[in-house]
């Protein structure tokens, strides 16, 4: 099992009864339970469980759910280590409450509560709740003792008997899992004074008092008033939530109930553009919608004669300036077929092609990459050596053997760095050979070596220039401050363009000389980022997002080279993955947590599991916010920038 002690057997026993038999054993034991259906461990000290495991369940619910299994295989270990206590039950309990319910007691049907659970709070996302409910019970009927439907059961009703049965069950099965523990002490003193029925915030399903238009607890709006709201007093409960119906409405971009809500999310947030952004969604599906068009009519834009003045105050020469890069940014109409079998490279890759105004078409395949050829003719071809079907050195014989594309140019993007690797891409015909991790600003003035040949030796500067023009603007403090700098570096060094935005935001000491921005450039500043990320792209990428906008990285491929980080230094905030190669981003946080000096450092998972369940997981164990991969980086800024 975990460690090897004093003895070992394993024989197929019923589990109840095997647990009745240890109540006046002396010694301590780690029991490994393997069933049918079930697997966990349960700790047990001077005859009584004092830890259970089993999944995703600890403490009463793990107990209870594989004393109910029926039998298994008991494979025994003689311990003393010290455990930390996590069920509140005795066996006897146990034994006398599935007595009384011998449905319970013979294991009752089995489901995958994992999955289905998933499949529930997708639904409660899109307002599906009668089909959420519906997979809520389905769980509870398979297991009763599975603690987190009963909270979201809780969350799914409106009366105030039944949130109380559901959180009580919840509490009971699940009585050391910190989310249950937060939400009975937020809930049930609301339930005080409640009428039996009651309406539930769409944020953080705290109850909503009559006549109330703002939820007290999370600050979210329930409906868009003519009050302005500049989003300071909201909590990260509010936060997460908007993230989540985010994530449900690109799944789901039809569904209208998300979008109102989002820009109830975003207007309470103090976001009005994006509020407007997802009412004018809204819109476009139900264009006569009363409720749509009266939050549109308010969120109208009302200050709209002060702008003609602003422009003829002089905004005019500062906003000259901006039209000429973005041309530049989009100049052309080319077609770059990327061929590359990573999704993560992919998005990184026509992320920044994109930005510059290149069409993209992609393949992940050396066959669906020459199948695409048959029908469309690129302009360029980015070509990843290593396929999984074949490799680049294959795909470039045959684009070479074709008269139609024999003179298409063709980049190689690889891992491969070997001399000979290199001298192999050239002799079969490539004309570029590049290595990942890339540089963007290199991959952009090669391609325009061959997409832009009349424009590649000067505008190649303002291209790497458009991340932060284009995110910039959201946020007018900051364009004047960026543009001066694009006019001047361009004609000369490009590369010199690229590496000073990763460190002249650092050293911006100069920021006391330009008054323009003084107050973002101090934060951005003083606020350092370590990024713990195994991919070595990825880091790139997300290092350059970060240093763009003016923050310290530091970076981390594994967890113990991340804890060693912390140790000697705490940053500002950690961006995390879930999956490292020593250890999970979960256990990263345990450690986290059990550091006074560490537990208020704001935590925010970056990682492509993107399950409900994970999400559920990485915010139980200490997470502040959990995005998924691949990235939006505004999205990515905006979450980091609401924590430091």
């Amino acid at each position: 099992m975990i460690d090897s002690h004093l003895d070992s057997t394993e024989a197929q026993r019923n589990i109840l009864e095997y647990l009745k038999a240890l109540r006046s054993l002396p010694e301590g034991l780690d029991v490994e339970v393997t069933g049918d259906k079930r697997t966990g461990v349960l700790y047990i000290r001077r005859g009584q469980v004092v830890a259970a495991e089993c999944g995703e369940l600890r403490g009463n619910g793990a107990l209870f759910t594989l004393a109910a299994s029926g039998s298994g295989i008991v494979r025994e270990e003689s311990s003393k280590k010290p455990v930390e206590k996590n069920v509140s039950v005795t066996i006897s309990q146990v034994a006398r409450f599935l007595a009384k319910q011998p449905d319970l007691s013979q294991g009752g049907g089995y489901g995958n509560e994992e999955r289905t659970l998933e499949e529930a709070i997708r639904l409660f996302f899109q307002f599906r709740r009668k089909e959420a409910g519906v997979k809520l019970v389905e769980v509870l009927r398979s297991n009763r003792f599975y603690y987190p439907a009963w909270l979201w059961h809780s969350r799914l009703m409106t009366r105030k008997d039944h949130i109380k049965k559901a959180l009580f069950e919840a509490g009971t099965w699940g009585n050391t899992d910190p989310l249950i523990k937060n939400e009975t002490k937020k809930i049930n003193p609301q339930l005080t004074d409640a009428p039996d029925t009651v309406k539930r915030c769409i944020f953080c399903w705290s109850l909503i008092r009559a006549g109330m238009d703002r939820c007290e607890s999370c600050q979210g709006l329930q409906r868009v008033t003519k009050t302005v709201h500049s989003g300071e007093q909201v909590t990260a409960e509010l936060q997460q939530s908007v993230l989540r119906y985010e994530e449900e409405l690109l799944k789901n971009p039809q569904n209208l109930r998300v979008a109102y809500c989002l820009c109830l999310g975003f207007y309470s947030l103090g976001k009005v553009d994006r509020a407007r952004e997802y009412i004018a969604k809204a819109l476009k599906i139900a264009p006569r919608e009363p409720l749509f068009v009266k939050a549109a009519a308010i969120l109208q834009p009302v200050q709209q004669p002060p702008r003609p003045k602003e422009i003829d105050r002089k905004p005019q020469p500062a906003v000259a300036p901006v039209s000429p890069p973005v041309d530049r940014i989009s100049p052309t109409d080319k077609t770059v077929l990327v061929v590359e079998d990573s999704r993560t490279a992919r998005k990184v890759v026509s992320m920044v092609l994109g930005r510059r105004g290149y069409k993209i078409v992609e393949a992940t395949s050396g066959t669906e990459a020459l199948l695409t050829i048959e029908g469309v003719t690129p302009d360029l071809i980015l070509l990843d050596v290593m396929l999984p079907d074949m490799t680049g050195y294959d795909v470039m014989t045959a684009i070479r053997k074709n008269s139609r594309l024999s003179d298409v140019p063709v980049v190689m993007l690889t891992g491969k760095r070997g001399a000979s690797d290199r001298l192999k891409g050239m002799m079969s015909g490539s004309n570029e050979y590049l290595t990942k991790p890339f540089d963007p600003a290199k991959l952009l003035s090669v391609l325009g070596k061959y997409l832009e040949p009349s424009v590649a030796a000067t505008p190649a500067a303002p291209a790497i220039q458009a991340t932060p023009v284009r995110s910039v603007q959201r946020t007018e403090p900051r364009p004047a401050p960026v543009k001066p700098e694009m006019k001047a570096k361009p004609p000369v060094i490009r590369p010199a363009v690229a590496k000073p935005a990763v460190v002249k935001p650092i050293a911006v000491p100069p920021a006391k000389a330009g008054p323009t921005a003084p107050v973002t450039e101090k934060k951005d500043t003083a606020a350092s980022v370590l990024v713990v990320e195994d991919s070595p792209t990825s880091r790139r990428v997300i290092s350059m997002v970060l240093t763009r906008k003016g923050y310290v990285v530091s970076e981390a491929a594994t967890g113990g080279e991340a804890l060693r980080q912390v140790e000697n230094e705490s940053p500002s905030l950690i961006l995390l993955d879930a999956m490292l190669p020593d250890m999970t981003g979960y256990d990263i946080l345990a450690r986290i947590q059990q550091e006074p000096r560490l537990k208020d450092i704001p935590v925010v998972m970056l990682t492509a599991k993107d399950s409900p369940l994970d999400r559920e997981k990485g915010m139980r164990a200490g997470a502040t916010a959990y995005l998924t991969k691949p990235f939006n980086p505004d999205k990515l800024l905006s979450v980091i920038g609401s924590y430091i």
